[in-house]
C-alpha cells in the first residue's frame, strides 16, 4: 500500500465544517473498511445473506496483570483496556485508517481565526446506555477528568485552559487553549479522549459505568475478561451481536493457542508467522490493516551510555532494517527510518533512509570512547515480534562490536514497569497524528517520554508547529522537528509492521482497523453467521 503523505492531511477548518454530514453517513453505514469474507486480506467473498442478530463473540487480546488493569477509559493502558473503552464509550472525533478525522459525538469542530479557541457542537439525540442524554456537561466533566495530573491522560488535553472553557447551550462547548492549536481534532482523537457521563467517578466491577458506545458493561474481571451486552440505545446502530467477551491473554503464543483450540472466535495481536500459517486453514481468515505500527527500541538520551549522541547514532546503524522486516514480520512490514508516523500527515519522507553500517557504527563508538560496548535490553513476549526483533538486533549489533544482553521479563507488566524506565527497552506506539504523539512522548513535560528527550528549543518549535494555521508552514516546522529527532533522538525505529488479526469464517463484519483508529477492535458491525 502507498503510505505517501500527499493525500493524508488533517481536516482544515473549512473541511471540518463541510464534511460533517458525509463522515456521519459513512459511520451510519457501518464504518470504513468492513471485512465480510475470507483470505489473507480478509476481503474476498461476501456474507451469505444479511447480517444475523444474536450470539456472543469471544475475542482474545493482549492484557495486563490484575494488579494494574483498570476499567477507567482515561487510564486504561493495554490493548484489552482500549478494546473495552472503544466499545463502551465514544470519542468526539476519531481517526480513519489514514489518520484523517471521522466525526463521532461531535457534529462539528470550528476554530477561531488563530486557533486559540474552538467550538464543539455535539450530535443531537445521543443518549447513554441508561437513557441519559449526552450534553455539554458530559464533555466538560470528561475534560476535567482527563486533565487530572494523576492520570496518564493528562497530556492529551494539556493545551486546554479549563478555567476559560465553558458550555454554550446543551450541545455546545467553547474550548479555550493555553496556546493556539491548528488541529484540535487530531488531539481529540487520541487514545484516552473518551466522553464519560457527567459525575462519573468510580469505574470498577461494582459500578459498571455507562457509555454511549455500541455495547454496555455487563461484567468486568481485572486482568481476566470483560463481558459486554448490546446497547439498545446506541445512536449509530443497529448492533448485531448480543454479547462480546474480551479475554485478556498477555502472551502472543497463548492467544494463538486459544484461537486454534476453539476457545475464542477472534484473536488480535498474533505473531506474523502465525498469520502466515493460517493461509491454508479452511476455517479461518486473516484480517490485515492497511498501515503499519512502529516497531522500535528506545534509548534514554539522559542516561549513559546513550547520553552521547554518537552512541545513539551507532546503535541506529547497527540494525539491519530490511532483515528485520523479512525475518520478523514475514511480509507484513515496511522498513522504518527512526522517526514516528509513516503515512501520517506531515511525516518527513524526505530524510535519507538510514541503513545497516556496522563499520561506521564501530567508528562512532571509538570516537565516543565506547568501543566494545555492552548494553542490556529487557524484552518480553508482550506484542508480536518483540522477542524476535530483540534477538535479531543482538545478532546484527555484533558486527559493530556491540554486545546486547537480552533479559526476559514478564509480558503483562512490561509496558507499565519496564518500557522507558531502563536505558534500552522496546516501545510500540500505535498510529496517531504527530500532534498527539509528540504531545504524549517528546516534549519535556510529556507523560510518556520514554527516551528522556528534553529540549526547550524543540518544545518551542513544536508549540509553534501545532499552532501554525498555514498548512505549508506547519509542514515545514514538522519536517524540521523530525530532522532533529532523526539526527539526535532516542528511537531506533526499525520497522512499521501491519498487525494482523484472525477470525473464524463464521465471524463477519470485522473491520480492518489500524490500531489507534476508530475501526480497530470495534465490534459495532460484527456478526456471527449460523
Amino acid at each position: 500500500m502507498d503510505n505517501s503523505t500527499g493525500s493524508r492531511r488533517p481536516l482544515g477548518r473549512r473541511e471540518l465544517l463541510l464534511r460533517g454530514a458525509g463522515a456521519a453517513g459513512l459511520v451510519a453505514l457501518g464504518g470504513i473498511g468492513v471485512l465480510t469474507g475470507c483470505g489473507t486480506d480478509g476481503s474476498t467473498g461476501a456474507p451469505e445473506g444479511p447480517p444475523r442478530a444474536g450470539g456472543r463473540l469471544r475475542s482474545a487480546i493482549a492484557g495486563r496483570a490484575a494488579s494494574v488493569d483498570v476499567l477507567d477509559p482515561h487510564r486504561a493502558g493495554s490493548s484489552a483496556g482500549g478494546a473495552v473503552s472503544k466499545n463502551v464509550w465514544d470519542k468526539l472525533v476519531a481517526y480513519n485508517n489514514d489518520l484523517t478525522l471521522r466525526y463521532r459525538l461531535a457534529q462539528s469542530l470550528e476554530p477561531n481565526a488563530d486557533g486559540s479557541e474552538w467550538r464543539i457542537t455535539l450530535r443531537p439525540g445521543v443518549v447513554f446506555s441508561d437513557g441519559t442524554p449526552l450534553t455539554a456537561r458530559d464533555v466538560l466533566w470528561s475534560f476535567e477528568r482527563m486533565l487530572d495530573p494523576a492520570k496518564p491522560s493528562s497530556g492529551d488535553l494539556a493545551v486546554v485552559d479549563m478555567a476559560r472553557t465553558r458550555a454554550d447551550g446543551e450541545l455546545g462547548v467553547v474550548v479555550a487553549m493555553k496556546t493556539p492549536i491548528a488541529d484540535f481534532g487530531s488531539v481529540l482523537a487520541g487514545w484516552y479522549c473518551y466522553v464519560v457521563k457527567d459525575g462519573s467517578t468510580v469505574f470498577d466491577e461494582r459500578t459498571l459505568p455507562v457509555g454511549t458506545g455500541p455495547f454496555a458493561l455487563h461484567s468486568w474481571s481485572p486482568g481476566d475478561r470483560t463481558v459486554l451486552r448490546r446497547n439498545e440505545k446506541y445512536w449509530d446502530g443497529p448492533v448485531h451481536l448480543d454479547e462480546v467477551e474480551i479475554i485478556q491473554i498477555a502472551e502472543t503464543e497463548a492467544r494463538m493457542n486459544a484461537f486454534l483450540s476453539g476457545e475464542v472466535d477472534l484473536v488480535q495481536e498474533m505473531s506474523y508467522l502465525q498469520a502466515r500459517s493460517l493461509d491454508s486453514d479452511p476455517d479461518a481468515y486473516v484480517v490485515t490493516p492497511p498501515a503499519g505500527l512502529m516497531g522500535a527500541f528506545q534509548m534514554r538520551v539522559d542516561e549513559p551510555p546513550f547520553d552521547d549522541v554518537r552512541v545513539r547514532q551507532a546503535m541506529r546503524l547497527a540494525v539491519d532494517r530490511q532483515a528485520m522486516v523479512d525475518s520478523v514480520y514475514y511480509g507484513y512490514g515496511e522498513v522504518g527510518n527512526d522517526i514516528y508516523g509513516k503515512g501520517a500527515p506531515f511525516y518527513n519522507d524526505s530524510l535519507p533512509q538510514r541503513t545497516y553500517d556496522p563499520e561506521r557504527a564501530r567508528q562512532l563508538l571509538k570516537e565516543a570512547g565506547k568501543h566494545n560496548l555492552t548494553v542490556t535490553l529487557q524484552t518480553a513476549d508482550a506484542i508480536p515480534g518483540m522477542v524476535e526483533s530483540a534477538t535479531l538486533f543482538a545478532e546484527h549489533a555484533k558486527a559493530a562490536g556491540i554486545t546486547i544482553r537480552l533479559e526476559t521479563v514478564p509480558a503483562d507488566t512490561y509496558f507499565s514497569r519496564v518500557s522507558g524506565k531502563q536505558p534500552l527497552t522496546h516501545i510500540g506506539w500505535w498510529n496517531y497524528s504527530l500532534d498527539y504523539f509528540y504531545g504524549q512522548t517528546m516534549t519535556s513535560a510529556s507523560p510518556s517520554n520514554g527516551t528522556g528527550w528534553r529540549r526547550p528549543a524543540w518544545d518551542a518549535k513544536f508549540a509553534a508547529a501545532r499552532a501554525e494555521m498555514n498548512e505549508q508552514r506547519r509542514r515545514q516546522l514538522y519536517f524540521e522537528l523530525q530532522e532533529e529527532l532523526w539526527n539526535e533522538g532516542g528511537y531506533i525505529l526499525h520497522s512499521f509492521a501491519k498487525r494482523p488479526d484472525a477470525a473464524r469464517k463464521r465471524v463477519r463484519g470485522v473491520r480492518d482497523g489500524v490500531p489507534g483508529t476508530d475501526d480497530w477492535a470495534n465490534f459495532a458491525t460484527t456478526w456471527l453467521a449460523s
